[in-house]
């Protein structure tokens, strides 16, 4: 009791669980000490195109020539995420994998100073029509944009999408959402699958599914554009 007989009731801080993630930047492979196999990349040609969610299948460096060109480049053994599961799952098939470009190549990190927010860019180098889908022009397709949060509840069309939960204070995981938003005694949940079984699953039947489906509140869920 305090002194003026007001009631002080002790609670468990939960306010964590609805903080947004950072926002994540491409970082060049070629910068980012450590590279461990397994980790995700990003693969592409800057100027035409960029795929998200590759692989890194090995942790040698070879050097190629690519067409058009006379001088050899550091590479980097890359495969897709299903083929690198399938592997998982099935070690005796073997791993397709093909030779990328370091140059080539970049590794998406968390902003840093997640408590300050993330940086803003300057007004003049915002595109105009903020609050509309033209903040999402980029002026150049020099290198891969960045990935912006946004709570999954604002998406339509969530099956199949990754989502980022806290599962801890500061402690980040992925997930793959494989129903749409369902009211479960109240809540508005969404069903979700670590990567590992949301992949494996695609190629096979797996027993362990049904044990690791995780059903949570739909505002501890993020999405990233």
């Amino acid at each position: 009791m305090r002194d003026d007989g007001a009631e002080v009731f002790a609670y468990t801080d939960i306010t964590w669980q609805v903080a947004p993630p950072p926002v994540r930047y491409p970082v060049p492979a070629r910068h980012v000490p450590g590279l461990e196999v397994g980790d995700e990349l990003t693969i592409g040609l800057p100027g035409r195109y960029y795929i998200d969610g590759q692989v890194l299948a090995r942790g040698d460096r070879e050097t190629i020539t690519l067409p058009r060109e006379t001088e050899p480049r550091e590479s980097l053994h890359v495969t897709s995420p299903l083929l690198w599961w399938l592997h998982k799952g099935y070690p005796e098939r073997g791993l397709t994998m093909q030779q990328w470009p370091v140059d080539y190549t970049w590794v998406y990190r968390d902003a840093a100073g997640q408590d300050e927010g993330a940086p803003e860019a300057d007004a003049e180098d915002r595109p105009a029509g903020d609050g509309s889908w033209l903040t999402k022009v980029q002026r150049t397709l020099d290198e891969p944009p960045a990935r912006r949060p946004r709570p999954a509840r604002e998406v339509t069309g969530l099956t199949g999408r990754r989502v980022r939960l806290q599962h801890a204070p500061s402690e980040w995981s992925w997930w793959y959402a494989v129903s749409e938003p369902v009211d479960v005694a109240g809540d508005i949940s969404v069903n979700l699958l670590p990567p590992a079984i949301w992949w494996i699953t695609q190629f096979t039947y797996h027993g362990e599914t049904q044990d690791t489906i995780e059903t949570l509140p739909i505002h501890r869920l993020f999405v990233y554009d």
